[in-house]
């Protein structure tokens, strides 16, 4: 069995308090791996009971230990079984964070930390795709990025790791804090600055915040990687960045790019062409010097994806990685079910980006739709974004003038603000072609009437919508 790291510094890593039930200990005692949960405890493994708002790990503690825990981790002395060993700490959530933080020293692997308000996770993968082919990498899976996720990758890393890639969402102030100074990121990564939870803290400056929280763990000589294009994040950035810490900008937008001045390095894609996703050159400027990659190609639609991969690119070139493998598989990358990924069948092709949605990433989709499979009839189906709190009604009617910039064929809608985003639609598209439906269901039913063979068609709402599992249905039924 691999070796994580000995019972010693599992004590000394945590802080905590050894309880001994278990009687003479002979050697050293070696900790295998870290679980929270006795589904799927291994022998060997050290048991860290977490108490949530529907559970309690500590009622499974006893569980943990039959099935073969070498240790475990609680909060009182009267919770450590007869026969076993026990670690005890304050907060077990915060020794799960400290475990985690001790591994990722030991295997020494470079940690790249990605965050924002939109298209943190395709941006994630892209560059765990660009960097596997030149290193070992274990990155996050699925959307494990919370105070219990992130510290889990890490902790699930396998020991010859190189490269490390972590994904950080938050719901509030201080919760990015807590998990860049559990994963002390090498390079970080902050994609944009949206409306997302603004409902929770409030504003978009709150929520910028809240994002740049990720520069507190930054390493020594660690780099910050920022979307140029967001001139609100971008701006802010420069100015709180400490001096040890470097800066690089990504910028697609030619005119934001133009003006920017005393940016100390520029990624820029430039001649930026629609073919089957997007073609582009990338070009790196640190000081005088400028190297260019030319003829990049992503299977993607849309600027915002060509900015994605920008960051995939930066963050290979950052590490030495090879560039022409990861211009190969950059070229073939395919997004997960929910996250823009297009369906090209007999009948119709469908784009399902239904996993979330906010105003920038509805407003992408548009753009997306609009420059897929031209001359065919465009559909956009849409549903309502949650957590935009007093500001939802506005930011529908935003949103809807940001479809109305495009000439879709139809144009299905849902959602408690669904007149809010017509009102917005109509003012530059007055005579759209709007089906309002009451529910998913309701919403299913008439565009069962109106699709027909050779339709494009867009699924994008936030997830309790269910718009992936009906995209699923509409692909299964093609």
């Amino acid at each position: 069995m691999t070796r994580m790291f000995s019972f010693d510094e599992a004590v000394a890593a945590v802080n905590g308090t050894v309880v001994n039930r278990k009687g003479v200990i002979g050697g050293t005692l070696f900790v295998t791996g870290v679980s929270t949960d006795t589904r799927t405890i291994e022998e060997g493994n050290i048991y860290i009971a977490l108490k949530g708002e529907k559970f309690d790990g500590h009622n499974f503690v006893k569980q943990a230990v039959e099935k073969g825990a070498c240790a475990v981790i609680v909060n009182a002395m009267s919770k450590v079984p007869d026969n076993a060993v026990g670690i005890v700490v304050k907060d077990t959530l915060k020794a799960l964070g400290d475990l985690a933080e001790h591994y990722r020293f030991k295997i020494g692997a470079k940690v790249i930390a990605v965050t924002g308000s939109v298209g943190k996770t395709t941006t994630r993968d892209m560059i765990t795709a660009a960097l596997e082919p030149s290193f070992k990498v274990w990155s996050t899976k699925k959307n494990l990025n919370n105070d219990i996720g992130l510290p889990q990758t890490i902790l699930s890393a396998p020991q010859d790791t190189r490269v490390l890639i972590v994904e950080m969402g938050m719901r509030g102030r201080g919760q990015i804090d807590y998990l860049t100074n559990i994963a002390h990121p090498d390079i970080a990564v902050i994609t944009n600055v949206g409306y997302s939870h603004i409902g929770i803290l409030g504003s978009r400056e709150e929520i910028r915040n809240a994002k740049c929280e990720i520069i507190n763990g930054l390493t020594e000589n660690g780099i910050l990687m920022v979307n140029g294009d967001d001139s609100f994040l971008f701006d802010h950035v420069r100015n709180i960045i400490p001096l040890n810490n470097g800066l690089v900008g990504i910028f697609v937008d030619d005119d934001r790019k133009t003006t920017v001045k005393n940016c100390p390095v520029c990624v820029s894609a430039s001649n930026v062409k629609e073919n089957d996703g997007m073609d582009f050159d990338v070009s790196v400027t640190l000081g005088e010097k400028q190297n260019t990659l030319k003829d990049m190609h992503i299977a993607l639609g849309g600027e915002h994806n060509v900015r994605n991969a920008c960051f995939a690119i930066m963050c290979a070139s950052l590490l030495g990685a090879d560039m022409d493998k990861t211009r190969e598989v950059l070229s073939n990358y395919v997004p997960m079910d929910g996250r823009g990924k297009t369906f090209h069948g007999k009948r119709y092709t469908i784009i399902n980006d239904a996993y979330n949605a906010s105003p920038e990433s509805m407003a992408a989709a548009f753009g997306n739709l609009n420059t897929t499979n031209p001359g065919s009839r465009k559909i956009a189906v849409l549903g309502g974004m949650l957590e935009l709190g007093d500001d939802s009604a506005k930011l529908h009617e935003q949103t809807g003038e940001a479809c109305g910039k495009y000439e879709f064929d139809k144009i299905l809608v849902t959602g408690d603000d669904r007149d809010a985003f017509i009102k917005g639609l109509k003012k530059l598209r007055p005579d759209a072609d709007i089906t309002v439906c009451k529910d998913t269901d309701d919403v299913r039913a008439k565009l069962q009437q109106i699709i027909k063979d050779k339709d494009t068609v867009l699924f994008k709402a936030s997830h309790s919508f269910g718009f992936e599992k009906l995209a699923g249905e509409f692909i299964d039924n093609d």
